[in-house]
C-alpha cells in the first residue's frame, strides 16, 4: 500500500504554525521572567507588612522611586481603617500612616504614597511630589 505524502503547501503551513507557536511560548516565558522581581517584591512586602504592622488586608501595592526606592502598600487594619505602609526597598524603618490624616486632595487612586527626604508624600503619574500632611507641592 502506498503512503500519501504531504503537499509542499501543507508542509509550509505546518512550519509557519510551529514558528508562531515557538515565538508565542518564548514571549510568555520572557514576560514571566521579567515580572518575577516585581512579583517577589510584592509578596515579600505584603508578608512583612502583615507581620510588622497592624494591617490585615492589603488592597494596593506600588513601587515608587524618588531619591530612594520605596514599597508602598495601602490596606486596612482590623477596625477597617485605611492605612498606608511605606517601607524602603533597601530596608529600614517601616512607616505607617492613617489615610484619614491626608490633608491633600490626592488619594491612592490618583497618586502613590512614597517617601521623600524621609517624609511621607504623594507621587503623581507625572512625577510631581505633594506633602501628605499639608498637601503642598514639594517637587516637580
Amino acid at each position: 500500500m502506498r503512503k500519501k505524502r504531504m503537499t509542499k503547501i501543507s508542509q509550509i503551513w505546518i512550519g509557519v504554525l510551529l514558528i508562531i507557536l515557538s515565538l508565542l511560548i518564548g514571549t510568555i516565558f520572557f514576560y514571566m521572567q521579567a515580572m518575577s522581581p516585581y512579583s517577589r517584591a510584592k509578596s515579600d512586602a505584603i508578608r512583612l507588612a502583615k507581620a510588622k504592622t497592624p494591617v490585615k488586608e492589603v488592597t494596593n501595592f506600588e513601587i515608587t522611586t524618588t531619591s530612594t526606592t520605596t514599597y508602598s502598600l495601602i490596606g486596612q487594619d482590623s477596625k477597617g481603617e485605611a492605612l498606608g505602609i511605606l517601607m524602603p526597598a533597601k530596608g529600614g524603618e517601616i512607616k505607617v500612616v492613617k489615610l484619614a490624616d491626608n490633608k491633600s486632595d490626592l488619594t491612592e487612586k490618583t497618586a502613590a504614597l512614597t517617601l521623600y527626604d524621609n517624609k511621607v508624600a504623594w507621587q503623581t503619574k507625572d512625577m510631581v511630589l505633594y506633602a501628605f500632611d499639608t498637601g503642598e507641592k514639594i517637587k516637580g
